[in-house]
């Protein structure tokens, strides 16, 4: 996706979430929302052979299908918009689309919209049946505070004039439906491996022995070990660290921790010397930043500067810090007696005790995207 395409998207959400704050009717969502999404799109709304309000469809005089707005692809209607006041948008509200998506041979894309949330349907179970389920939900609102996902970029992408398919909307509404079950299921085994996941890993890897139920049990935890490294070394790959030697490595038999290259000496807190260890606690809180960081920013800006994160180990402290140790600083980290992991974040000193790593999202990001505006 295109970083133009993903800046335009964002300057246009941020500029359809303030118009929100001042619609509080359906008709106003559909004339200062919807439309202009749209139009923004490159459809022109004052077209009537490329959208069609109140389009109808109709089994019979008295049984009537009506959408709000029909968007047409060589004289036929594809693409059926219903529109709900901004807000108000309900699972109750997918029948009046159901009724015509189902009527309407030619409607390959249902979407069901406040002007704010874009649900997008398809006929991936039977043809001319719309889905119960959207296969993508576009949120402007989200995507204006930061949170882009690759999913509704290229919906997006694949809705406008030139580019929408309307024979490849139910392949496409396929792969993203498969892709998030298989992620599901990935994830489920990622976290406790089955026996049938584990059996199967056992014989890929020829590992020897009777497969009992005391080896499976053996290899369960594992093979959620190898799962993590590798999830783990993936990240590193993208973030251009997989050769830092720094780092805790992948080999054949587990994860080996490297001595701790030389790096430059920063302002310091406290005199250098001999005699500093960076234990193997240390370098997994590390590691540990950067692959969380990994999966908590947005922006695909911010994503590309984790490459420029590094440590930095003194007699009792150990830092994580952003090109410059002192203005770049993220966390101060020291490590409790009984194994508690104590951190110190910036800017504001926030302290934190605790044996969870994840429990320090929100301070970790805080405290990088913070970092990131002091280097500017």
């Amino acid at each position: 996706m295109s970083k133009e395409f993903q800046t335009k998207v964002a300057e246009y959400a941020k500029t359809a979430v303030t118009r929100a704050n001042r619609v509080t009717s359906e008709e106003a969502a559909k004339q200062y929302l919807v439309l202009p999404f749209f139009q923004f799109l490159g459809y022109d709304p004052l077209n009537p052979d490329e959208i069609i309000p109140e389009s109808q469809a109709s089994f019979s005089d008295k049984f009537k299908n009506r959408v709000d707005y029909a968007i047409c692809h060589d004289g036929n209607a594809v693409i059926a918009v219903e529109c709900k006041r901004t807000g108000a948008l309900t699972e109750s509200h997918r029948g009046e689309l159901k009724g015509y998506f189902n009527a309407v041979p030619t409607t390959k894309l249902g979407i069901l919209t406040d002007g704010l949330m874009f649900e997008l349907y398809s006929d991936t179970n039977a043809e001319n049946m719309m889905d119960d389920e959207p296969y993508v939900t576009i949120d402007l609102a989200a995507i204006a505070s930061g949170d882009i996902d690759e999913n509704s970029l290229d919906a997006l992408s694949r809705l406008r004039k030139g580019t929408f398919d309307p024979q490849n909307v139910g392949a496409e509404a396929k792969r993203k439906i498969f892709i998030a079950r298989y992620i599901e299921v990935l994830d489920a085994l990622m976290k406790e491996p089955t026996e049938e996941f584990t059996r199967f890993l056992l014989d890929a890897a020829k590992v020897e022995g009777r497969r009992t139920a005391r080896l499976i049990e053996e290899h369960q935890p594992i093979v959620r070990d190898s799962i993590s490294l590798l999830v783990d070394k993936i990240i590193l790959d993208r973030v251009g660290f997989a050769q830092r030697e720094d780092l805790v490595r992948v080999s054949a038999s587990g994860p080996q921790p490297t001595p701790p290259a030389p790096e430059p000496t920063p302002a310091t807190d406290e005199p250098d010397g001999d005699g500093i260890i960076t234990t193997d606690t240390e370098m997994r809180i590390f590691q540990h930043a950067l692959t969380r960081l990994s999966f908590l920013v947005k922006d695909d800006a911010h994503y590309r500067e984790l490459s420029n994160l590094e440590w930095r180990d003194f007699k009792t402290t150990f830092i994580v810090y952003y090109k410059q140790a002192r203005r770049g600083r993220l966390f101060t980290f020291r490590e409790g007696p009984n194994g508690e992991l104590r951190f110190e974040f910036s800017p504001d000193g926030k302290q934190i005790e605790t044996t969870d790593l994840y429990s320090v999202d929100e301070h970790l990001l805080a405290s990088y995207l913070a970092a990131l505006e002091a280097a500017k």
